[in-house]
């Protein structure tokens, strides 16, 4: 698989958060694909989730075949999978997720959550990286949540998610990024800025993640 968004978290951390979280979305972006999405307004981009159930009963497999029901109702999916973990049963989801120009996901999307190309209106960042570039929820979140709410409270998604951006220069563009709080190759940063000549993997989670939305800025020319 060439991306992975690892799991949510066990019953007891769920309680302790108070909502669902993936301990980390992990997808590639290609400057290909975000000048793809400015011209056309919206492309995907491939990812991977793993969904933890604890137990081994008959009821969490039922449980877990509801859940793979319900994103299948949302989510644009190439793969789905069962296994056996130490701590339960996982979901394992493999699909492709919205990479958005502009505040709405076009009306034919059923997605949860998009990534979103926006203009940067931070002052003092604006001139040097006119973009952002975020993981959001979207307007299908609410009715998402509330059908995983019905089957498991503890298991009720968070609408902010911990992400790691593996992004690849593919075309030799000039792509500046600009980001606070991030790990770079298992190095924390509490700024990072960079000229992706090849590649870069910014990963965003804990502490103001728990909140906050990741974003990163940049400029792509």
């Amino acid at each position: 698989m060439s991306k992975r968004v690892v799991g949510f978290l066990s019953c007891f951390i769920l309680i302790l958060l108070g909502g669902c979280k993936a301990e980390l979305i992990e997808t590639k972006i290609k400057t290909s694909d975000i000048k793809r999405a400015i011209l056309q307004g919206m492309t995907t981009v491939p990812f991977e989730t793993k969904i933890t159930i604890m137990g081994d009963s008959q009821d969490t497999r039922q449980q877990i075949k509801s859940f793979e029901e319900i994103i299948e109702q949302y989510v644009e999916l190439d793969d789905v999978e069962i296994e056996k973990s130490m701590m339960g049963m996982d979901l394992l989801i493999e699909g492709n997720i919205p990479l958005v120009h502009g505040e709405e996901l076009p009306r034919n999307r059923t997605d949860p959550w998009a990534l979103f190309i926006k203009k940067n209106k931070v002052k003092g960042l604006s001139g040097s990286y006119p973009y952002s570039l975020t993981l959001l929820p979207t307007r299908n979140f609410g009715s998402f949540k509330n059908k995983f709410s019905e089957l498991n409270i503890l298991l009720t998604p968070s609408a902010s998610q911990p992400a790691s951006f593996k992004m690849r220069n593919n075309d030799k563009s000039k792509f500046n990024v600009f980001s606070g709080g991030a790990l770079v190759n298992g190095e924390a940063h509490a700024i990072y800025t960079a000229n992706v000549k090849r590649k870069l993997s910014l990963t965003m989670k804990d502490g103001v993640y728990d909140a906050a939305y990741p974003v990163i800025f940049f400029r792509l020319d």
